[in-house]
């Protein structure tokens, strides 16, 4: 999982600097910072971002709740199977590993589940797909002429179409149909937050914070406290 995620968010920086080498040898102005892929301080500021990221991470943990519930029922009647056949299968192996080595098994899940997967997701979800097609379109709408006296319509219809296609790519990459509603609404507001803010930094920790909620239970069930059921 880690040098997945390490291959990822070095293919992505990597692709970076080979579009700007690209623009750069077509006489585009372009340079090597990745300010455009979101490494950048948030419009409000950093302590801004970060509460806003942490509100926005519980409200998602409150929320998939009620989502999880709901889809499971439909799923459910629908004839379709709600076993989880990766999600349960993984924290299960997690929770075995903190049973048998808390002290190396606690941190390293810590590090890896809420902040090295979260932070190569967002540059890759939300800084590379999501920002990079929402860039497209702003392109595109004004080399093919878009409306002049609606530049805020065209945004908007460049944000939803790009948010829509990255959000479902997060999700179906999930590989857990239970779970999909879920992390697809959660996409969205992660590309609204990265939009609004010009930065990773508030759905990085909108991220993490949603994905430390899962990771205290693994943790709290290896240690013994109780079980959870997956």
């Amino acid at each position: 999982m880690i040098l997945l995620d390490t291959a990822l968010a070095g293919l992505t920086v990597g692709l970076f600097w080979a579009g700007v080498l690209v623009a750069r040898a077509l006489g585009l102005k372009a340079g090597y910072s990745l300010a455009p892929l979101g490494f950048r301080r948030p419009r409000g500021g950093i302590l801004l971002g970060i509460g806003v990221g942490v509100a926005v991470g519980v409200g998602a943990v409150i929320a998939s709740f009620p989502i999880n519930a709901a889809s499971a029922f439909i799923l459910d009647r629908l004839g379709y199977s709600t076993e989880s056949t990766v999600q349960g299968p993984f924290m299960r192996a997690l929770v075995r590993w903190v049973e048998g080595s808390p002290g190396v098994a606690v941190p390293a899940i810590f590090f890896v589940v809420v902040i090295f997967g979260p932070a190569v997701e967002e540059l890759v979800f939300r800084g590379a797909v999501f920002n990079g097609l929402y860039r497209l379109g702003g392109y595109l709408s004004t080399s093919l002429g878009g409306p002049e006296d609606s530049p805020r319509a065209a945004r908007r219809i460049s944000f939803a179409l790009a948010a829509l296609a990255s959000s479902v790519l997060f999700s179906l990459l999930h590989l857990e149909p239970v779970l999909l509603p879920a992390l697809f609404i959660l996409a969205v507001v992660l590309c609204a937050l990265f939009e609004r803010t010009g930065s990773l930094l508030p759905p990085f920790v909108a991220h993490a914070t949603f994905n430390s909620f899962a990771t205290s239970l693994i943790i709290l069930d290896g240690l013994g406290v109780f079980e959870i059921p997956v």
